[in-house]
């Protein structure tokens, strides 16, 4: 049971003592503590819930907010200050009655706050804030979010300090209730660690974070059977080099952990070398949703991290849960009371559809303004968003424009999670939630940005590439009761394929760089569809095997043996070839080649990598096909993805790090060893030559800074100096 954490505090909720008790005070003990520390409001926090003392312009304390949510109690108390210590009049004379100068209207208000969104400090500005002074703000009082506003306005800009210690714009010009919803999402991306309870200076369990727990969807807890059936089509549907008999499914909060277990002889004392490393597990939702992980991740990480994303989408908000509190406190009393509490009718009524609506409509502001920071560096005029999504299965498609000219970018993971979110808002309108989320933006100079949104409700059947497998469907339909489906999507999903038939297999986007010739082991693949010829453009696929492991390759997947990883959850490539020559006195010249590929995610020692070497030595070699395929695949469908992600977080403040060493920011590079440090305009041309990129000052013809091409995302720092530097 956590304790109660009581604090005087100003209005502007700055805390000036903080004490904690074994339970809830009294109204006249929170009036002697506010009295003793010359405050007119004590806030005590229990959990996630905050109740509110206060003390009116004639000294009286009285119960503000009872359990409720932080949001709440700043504009409860907020709204008390003014209406209990009015503005004075304008004039010379001295103030009577005020411990401190109310808030002018119209002046811009900055406010520290946690993640819950309770107040730590405040600063009243005339002019609209700064980057730099939310920044000051948030350091000054040790917290990672400032809020800022107009007083009296419906409308608040939500600034972050990132996980690199950078602050950016979150969400600019949203309502309360999208601000705490971004800034949820935010933390969970940034800072979340798992749940990891507070330790209190009396030895207690302090409050926890908002994502610790996970809500029961209303159907309940998922069988192990029906997550092992997700995993088993999982690993089919991919073609992963993965068991698919004798898995096993262990219970955690969130769902269910799926994997192959592995028999090792404990009388052997050398067993050990033939256990898998790095190993994929399933991550099984109980509505459903899949997320494989490597086995070299911590175990409780990893489904602390799952449980937490889950709760974010699924968590009840904020004022609703508050009400849901209360009646579950009402009913206790009433239950304990045996009917003698005098509670004779008590109703809690669900969220209007115009709630509801409203709700899911503000977050595609925020939603937008991250997309609009995945564009290309040079600018872009427009940019087109398609999501279609399911609680298990997932389409995501964003596509920039400038002039006549379009460049295609991945939406990370980080994103993906807060459409999840308002798909999940959307599901309490009368309609559901929608199968395809449509954003358009448009902007020209000196112009508003035009947005379009449209909820496709498969009122016509989806296009193909933005269709899903039947089970994702019936996952969705299963989570989200509907009063309706689609005629074509009930004949879809039952299987039926006369003349409504399933989804042509998506191909990848026709391949823009060199191919490597087809093989009998490696060949581009046309798939065909159920009822007509096979469909173009083909999608590049390589299946051989190196030695005696089967390596597979797609625009979707790499699998090595036993290890896989997934092309959009990849956060680092390196490859390059090696050719030595020796000339030995009385012998022949004799040749040594070596090609090397890996990608990976971080950290780079210690995250889950794939690495593929090939080996040629005693004559000259020509490079292997296989690694030729690899090294194009990743060029086309990887890299272009990897170079839009570093330029955005360069761009929203953030420090990175390629090639191992190289820390690349707004001002330029810098280098620990050799000690080198170059502001963009004193950088000219970057370049390969002989296995290395070569990183030249302008006007020096010698390179002052050599990197070698196989270090981690090493093949980027032409890309990355070229759009930076620009």
């Amino acid at each position: 049971m956590t304790e109660h954490v009581m604090a005087a505090t100003d209005a502007s909720g700055k805390r000036l003592a903080e004490r904690v008790a074994p339970a809830a005070p009294t109204l006249d003990e929170a009036a002697a503590y506010g009295n003793s520390h010359r405050v007119n409001y004590v806030s005590v926090r229990h959990g996630h819930d905050i109740t509110l003392y206060g003390k009116d312009a004639t000294g009286t304390w009285s119960v503000l907010a009872a359990d409720a949510p932080a949001p709440v109690v700043v504009e409860i108390r907020r709204g008390h200050d003014a209406q209990c210590r009015p503005r004075p009049a304008r004039d010379d004379g001295p103030q009577v009655g005020f411990e401190y100068e109310p808030t002018p209207e119209g002046d811009y208000v900055l406010t520290a706050v946690d993640v819950d969104g309770e107040p730590y400090g405040e600063r009243v500005s005339a002019s609209p804030p700064t980057l730099a002074e939310a920044a000051r703000l948030g350091g000054l009082h040790e917290t990672n979010y400032v809020v800022a506003g107009v007083d009296g306005a419906d409308v608040v800009t939500l600034y972050g300090r990132g996980a690199g210690n950078s602050w950016s714009v979150i969400a600019a010009d949203v309502d309360v209730e999208t601000a705490e919803e971004v800034c949820l999402w935010f933390d969970l991306t940034q800072h979340y660690q798992g749940p990891v309870p507070a330790v209190t200076d009396l030895g207690g369990d302090g409050v926890g974070h908002p994502l610790d727990h996970v809500p029961t969807p209303e159907g309940g807890r998922m069988a192990a059977a029906r997550a092992i059936s997700l995993v088993v089509d999982r690993i089919r549907g991919r073609r992963l080099d993965y068991p698919t008999e004798g898995l096993a499914a262990d219970r955690f909060e969130a769902g269910w952990s799926v994997y192959a277990p592995v028999d090792i002889d404990e009388t052997d004392p050398m067993a050990f070398l033939d256990m898998p490393v790095g190993r994929s597990v399933f991550l099984v939702s109980d509505i459903g949703r899949v997320k494989e992980i490597s086995s070299s991740i911590p175990p409780q990480q990893a489904q602390d991290m799952f449980t937490a994303e889950e709760a974010y989408v699924r968590r009840t908000p904020a004022e609703e849960q508050s009400m849901a509190d209360l009646w579950d406190e009402v009913t206790r009393l009433d239950s304990a009371s045996q009917g003698s509490a005098g509670i004779s009718s008590f109703t809690i009524d669900a969220p209007s559809q115009e709630v509801a609506a409203a709700r899911a409509s503000r977050l595609l502001a925020p939603i937008t303004q991250q997309l609009a920071l995945l564009g290309p560096a040079a600018g872009w005029d427009r940019f087109a968003a398609v999501f279609s999504f399911t609680v298990s299965g997932e389409v995501a498609q964003l596509r920039f424009w400038s002039g006549d000219r379009s460049t295609e970018v991945r939406v990370p993971e980080q994103t993906a999670l807060l459409v999840r979110r308002q798909r999940h808002l959307a599901a309490r309108m009368p309609a559901g939630p929608w199968w395809r989320l449509l954003l358009t933006v448009s902007h020209s100079a000196g112009s508003s940005a035009q947005i379009t949104t449209d909820y496709d409700y498969g009122d016509q059947r989806l296009p193909d590439d933005h269709l899903l497998s039947p089970e994702h469907y019936r996952d969705d339909l299963a989570a989200y009761p509907r009063a309706q489906t689609p005629a074509w999507l009930s004949a879809y999903v039952a299987g039926d394929s006369e003349g409504r038939q399933g989804p042509t297999p998506r191909t990848a986007p026709r391949a823009t760089g060199g191919r490597t010739p087809a093989s009998d082991q490696r060949q581009d693949r046309a798939v065909a569809s159920p009822t007509g010829p096979a469909q173009s453009p083909p999608v590049p696929v390589l299946d051989t095997r190196i030695g005696r492991k089967r390596l597979y390759a797609d625009p979707q997947v790499i699998t090595f043996g036993r290890h896989s990883l997934a092309l959009d959850e990849v956060e680092w490539v390196g490859y390059a070839a090696t050719h030595t020559a020796t000339k030995r006195f009385l012998f022949p010249t004799t040749h040594d080649s070596t090609w090397e590929f890996a990608v990976g995610r971080y950290p780079y020692y210690g995250g889950p990598v794939i690495r593929v070497p090939f080996y040629q030595g005693g004559r000259r070699a020509d490079q292997p096909a296989e690694w030729t395929f690899l090294v194009n695949l990743v060029r086309q469908y990887l890299e272009p993805r990897l170079l839009t992600d570093l330029v955005a977080r360069v761009r929203r403040g953030e420090t990175i790090t390629v090639g191992g060493s190289l820390k690349v920011n707004r001002s330029g590079i810098t280098c620990a060893k050799p000690r080198l440090t170059l502001p963009w305009e004193s950088i000219g041309a970057t370049q390969l030559s002989n296995g290395m990129i070569c990183v030249y000052r302008a006007g020096v013809e010698k390179p002052v800074l050599t990197v070698p091409l196989s270090h981690p995302n090493a093949s980027l720092i032409p890309d990355l100096v070229a759009a930076l530097g620009a």
